[in-house]
């Protein structure tokens, strides 16, 4: 079985041995992974991930020295987090769209990235994943805190802009669903450690009927749909699975019961991830990552539905030594 088939199986709930399982990283713990092997080397085929994903969040234009330029034409300082960045200044500096030129879905070179991966890595499970996806755009483009106000004092501008960019990732899907990928991953988190950032009731208003309608192009064309949503969420669990969602990342159990979560759903909702990137992978010694690493293989992995993966790209603190480890133990799975 390829990598490939292997997830598409357990996405669809049945049994797969060995447990599919993805390591991704942030800029920061890629150095140092590459500084340890002393080489430059491809990160699936040093982690045996597999999946391979491309990325609307690559291709900008630094504009000058770790200040990069997105599509909508927001600049972010990634002086620091070399990953991501921060917002510099928003563009929205009133409740208003006049003016405001969305990009063309087309401008977006993901088309490249999807053929350079399907060269590379044919047979792995292909993603295209859309980051920022509908509310970490909208914040982008207006801050945080204007957002958050114009929830309550300016529905009809924020109604008007989540379809807008809705729309944008429509155009984008139908794109990779062109291109031949097997998933599409939307990246877009709504809540903190202790829950939502914003009520349920307004997240059912604003986000959840956009983000319905991009899973549905998504399943429309065919193509699982993976959602990344850090924080506690689970309260929305049978909303994102009546919207269409397959499989659940980042699945973290600092902030949730996953083994309670996993039985739950067991069957109606697959989950990615598990493994503590704020406990065990940068505190923990590699035989604490070891051990955690079996339980969930043991645990979570039958009847299918599960991912095994930390529980977010790996961060610049996690040592080398429990990376290698957390690799060396999903390598040597055993095939039954």
């Amino acid at each position: 079985m390829t990598p490939r088939e292997a997830v598409q199986t357990v996405l669809q709930h049945r049994d797969v041995r060995p447990v599919p399982y993805c390591i991704k990283f942030t800029v920061e713990s890629w150095e140092h992974m590459q500084q340890a092997l002393g080489k430059r080397v491809d990160p699936v085929e040093a982690t045996g991930s597999y999946v391979v994903a491309a990325h609307t969040n690559h291709g900008w234009a630094e504009v000058r020295p770790g200040f990069f330029r997105d599509w909508f034409g927001v600049v972010w300082n990634r002086t620091v987090d070399r990953t991501l960045g921060v917002v510099t200044s928003p563009l929205l500096t009133s409740p208003s769209l006049a003016g405001f030129r969305f990009p063309d879905p087309e401008s977006v070179p993901i088309d490249r990235e999807i053929q350079h991966n399907l060269a590379r890595h044919p047979d792995h499970f292909q993603m295209a994943s859309i980051g920022f996806a509908l509310f970490e755009r909208a914040w982008a483009l207006t801050g945080m805190e204007d957002l958050m106000v114009y929830f309550l004092t300016e529905p009809d501008f924020v109604h008007d802009l989540l379809e807008r960019i809705a729309e944008f990732n429509i155009g984008i899907i139908r794109r990779a669903a062109a291109c031949g990928v097997d998933a599409i991953h939307f990246g877009d988190d709504w809540a903190s450690q202790n829950g939502l950032m914003i009520s349920p009731d307004l997240w059912r208003t604003f986000i959840l009927p956009p983000f319905a309608r991009m899973c549905a192009a998504a399943r429309q064309a065919g193509l699982f749909v993976s959602l990344h949503s850090c924080g506690k969420v689970e309260s929305l669990f049978p909303d994102l699975i009546t919207a269409g969602v397959h499989v659940f990342d980042p699945f973290q159990p600092e902030v949730m019961d996953i083994w309670q979560l996993r039985d739950r759903y067991r069957g109606a909702l697959s989950f990615w991830g598990g493994l503590s990137l704020q406990r065990t992978l940068p505190f923990g010694t590699p035989d604490d990552v070891e051990r955690e690493t079996r339980s969930l293989l043991t645990g979570m992995a039958p009847g299918g539905g599960y991912i095994a993966a930390p529980s977010h790209a790996m961060t610049g603190d996690v040592p080398v030594p429990n990376i290698l480890r957390l690799i060396d133990v999903l390598r040597s799975q055993p095939t039954t």
